[in-house]
């Protein structure tokens, strides 16, 4: 599979799942100083928060991939339905 129908954007999910590692990172650092001194140290409150809206970029980024499968002939449309319902 390669997709590629949506290549003029970069293969733009590979962007956000990128995104997704590094705000995954941050998280898991946000007591420790990084390499510019800053520390944020977000309460738990706002950590919940942006793991939740972490495991929302994946789930963005996982469904554009799946788009841009069936739009460039990788997946049929069964392929594409049954990717979508594993998602849940």
């Amino acid at each position: 599979m390669s997709g590629g129908h949506y290549n003029n954007h970069g293969y733009v999910y590979y962007q956000v799942e990128q995104f997704a590692d590094e705000l995954e990172m941050d998280i898991r650092n946000n007591s420790r100083k990084n390499e510019y001194n800053y520390c944020p140290d977000f309460s738990e409150e706002t950590l919940q928060i942006l793991k939740r809206e972490l495991h929302n970029i994946r789930r963005v980024a996982t469904l554009m991939r799946h788009i841009d499968y069936l739009y460039s002939s990788d997946y049929g449309e069964d392929t594409f339905a049954e990717q979508i319902k594993l998602m849940g």
